[in-house]
């Protein structure tokens, strides 16, 4: 997109799915309150952010169950409901969803929590490219189902967002710089470092054989230790984006957040943590008579 009209797009990683709630369907789908879960809270807080598209990186095994669930898109909430607007139901704007699975070469090998948010954003480069470069985002917005806070504080910084200033929330000092998934924003160019960073450091199943290289007999490659071997699998936020500096970053702090973590986590949230209804933006499945439509949420 041109620099006088940045883009954003929000990205949410479900990928790595190892809460070990111990239920039947994907951990994003925890319940917060009647008919809301967590993962729609976490498409809310990109909603509220501005972006014009949200891409979910999950694995395709999990994907129908997810859709069937969050539906085709969701409305801007900043132009859902203006009454002073002569034609409300048209100036609506609509934000559509989009499921995308772990890029191939990556697939249980880098795919780690972190690695989502580049994997989403990687796919909407390359789909909106094909369409049109007006098209491309410029700026991602990341947000984790896993952790809980009023997701939209995040209006209020939106033209911070737009003027592409690096822009995260932060709580108690906990950032997603030591690897804590409150929101934040990083942009087309960090893409290339976390890339160079992962081609540097992760490791992969096989590496050189020493008597080879000594000797230039046996077998090429030899096998790592099961613990040494896919490194990238476990890589943080703070090791993906190391290459990122706060001092660049607009900080704004929480008052409450919530890290769910596990099962114990989840309970002290449902149980001290504060209770988030499902906004009527969330309510609409499919695409249907968007203008025009007096009906509609």
């Amino acid at each position: 997109m041109s620099e006088q009209n940045p883009t954003v797009a929000g990205v949410i990683s479900l990928l790595s799915n190892k809460k070990d709630f111990g239920f039947p369907w994907h951990d994003a789908l925890m319940p917060i309150n009647h008919d809301f879960t967590l993962l729609e809270l976490a498409i809310y807080e990109a909603a509220c952010a501005g972006s014009k598209s949200i891409w979910i990186s999950v694995n395709d095994d999990w994907a129908p169950l997810i859709k069937s669930r969050i539906g085709d898109f969701v409305m801007d909430p900043v132009w859902l409901h203006r009454p002073m607007d002569p034609m409300p139901y048209e100036n609506k704007k609509l934000i559509p969803i989009f499921l995308v699975p772990c890029l191939s070469k990556f697939y249980k090998t880098r795919d780690s929590e972190g690695w989502g948010y580049i994997n989403a954003a990687i796919y909407a480069i390359k789909s909106t490219r094909k369409i049109s470069d007006f098209l491309t985002p410029d700026i991602f917005y990341a947000t984790s189902p896993y952790v809980v806070y009023e997701p939209s504080y995040v209006v209020k910084f939106r033209k911070d967002i737009l003027n592409k200033k690096r822009f995260m929330f932060d709580f108690e000092n906990n950032n997603f710089f030591n690897d804590v998934h409150t929101g934040f924003t990083f942009l087309k160019d960090d893409i290339k470092q976390v890339r160079k960073y992962l081609n540097k450091n992760a490791t992969m199943k096989y590496i050189l054989s020493q008597k080879y290289k000594e000797t230039g007999e046996g077998s090429i490659l030899e096998k790592r230790p099961p613990e040494e071997q896919y490194s990238g699998k476990a890589f943080g936020l703070d090791q993906l984006f190391s290459h990122l500096d706060k001092k660049d970053y607009k900080k704004v702090s929480l008052n409450s957040s919530h890290h769910i973590t596990g099962w114990r986590a989840y309970r002290k949230y449902m149980a001290e943590g504060k209770e988030f209804n499902k906004p009527n933006l969330l309510k609409r499945r499919s695409i249907f008579k968007i203008l025009g439509d007096s009906q509609d949420d």
